[in-house]
């Protein structure tokens, strides 16, 4: 049972100080930053910050989980007994403005106790101010933004590339396909092919690479060519699989409002443009709809038209009708000769 005595005392001598005629702030939210442990999976930690009616910080609590009601009063209860630095003497406010209604509903009865009206205020502008300033400051690196960010692509488009994606990786095609089984790949038949090759069989990176031209993908298997020098004069579209620190923090959160799925922990989507100083950039809108018909292909081709002999894949050459958004698609699919990439 946990000893409420400390939490009753501070209470007491909150009780006593003077009650100043100003508003408070407070918000608890998933941090856009990462801490990552030696010995433990990396986790965003929830962030909760106290602000004056200033403006100041009256303080802030770094957290691995959300805080409890009682944690959370605690917190209010201690910066009102010994606010942080430069925001002011102990006092109590006379409201508190919190962005949660859920910890309104909480915190109402207990603030009542000190003479605190709580009101719900659903956005909270100066702490947003805030939060992103101390986000930035202990952000190790800046992430790109998401593809939610892009105004041509919709959720409903981005929920179902995320589960055409988690499909794939439990499909594991890399299993059966490597390097040297490069596919010709048309959304629809009509637009010119792009040559695609499933990642993950030497069991590094896991997904597909697509190369907008043959020639970009001969580049790739040059033998007088460094890596560098390959990145630099290809172009190419990829979708891989990482830990949720490779993806932004717009998506991330569009992923835990809408319940796209995830496949495993370690295997977030990241969708990603080649650029020429060999980053990734935010792919195009065209590039996430040919996606979309080339992966609901390939997962139709190995599910119902792919042969093996001793295990090894057979070429094929099949159409397939893929639904993409409200209507559906012909894609063609075509495994090839390793050699023909040459021809």
């Amino acid at each position: 049972m946990t000893d409420s005595r400390p939490l009753e005392r501070l209470l007491k001598q909150v009780q006593r100080l003077k009650q100043h005629d100003e508003y408070w702030a407070a918000t608890t939210r998933l941090a856009r930053m990462w801490i990552t442990p030696k010995q433990a999976p990396p986790y965003r930690p929830y962030l909760t910050v106290l602000l004056s009616q200033q403006g100041k910080i009256l303080g802030s609590h770094v957290m691995e989980q959300p805080p409890a009601a009682e944690a959370l009063f605690a917190s209010l209860l201690r910066a009102m007994r010994r606010p942080a630095l430069g925001s002011g003497r102990s006092r109590r406010p006379t409201r508190m403005y919190l962005d949660h209604a859920e910890h309104v509903a909480a915190l109402t009865p207990l603030l009542e106790t000190l003479n605190i009206q709580c009101v719900h205020r659903p956005t909270l502008a100066m702490a947003d101010e805030v939060v992103t300033a101390m986000e930035t400051q202990w952000g190790k690196y800046p992430l790109p933004p998401g593809l939610v960010s892009m105004p041509s692509v919709t959720l409903p488009m981005l929920g179902h590339l995320h589960a055409l994606a988690a499909q794939l990786y439990r499909a594991t095609p890399w299993r059966w396909f490597h390097d040297h089984h490069p596919f010709a790949i048309q959304v629809p038949p009509e637009d010119a092919p792009r040559s695609a090759i499933v990642m993950g069989n030497a069991g590094e990176v896991f997904g597909l690479s697509v190369y907008d031209t043959p020639g970009d993908l001969q580049l790739v298997f040059s033998p007088t060519l460094s890596h560098r020098e390959i990145a630099r004069r290809s172009t190419w579209f990829v979708l891989f699989f990482e830990e949720a620190p490779a993806v932004s923090f717009e998506d991330l959160d569009a992923i835990a409002e809408h319940g796209w799925p995830i496949a495993a922990p370690h295997a977030y989507p990241v969708f990603g443009r080649s650029t020429a100083d060999q980053g990734l950039a935010l792919p195009s809108r065209a590039d996430l709809l040919w996606m979309e018909g080339a992966l609901g292909a390939l997962l139709t081709s190995i599910d119902q038209h792919m042969v093996l002999r001793r295990g090894v894949p057979q070429l094929a050459d099949v159409t397939i009708p893929v639904a993409r958004g409200d209507s559906e698609v012909p894609v063609h699919l075509q495994l090839l000769r390793f050699d023909a990439i040459f021809e």
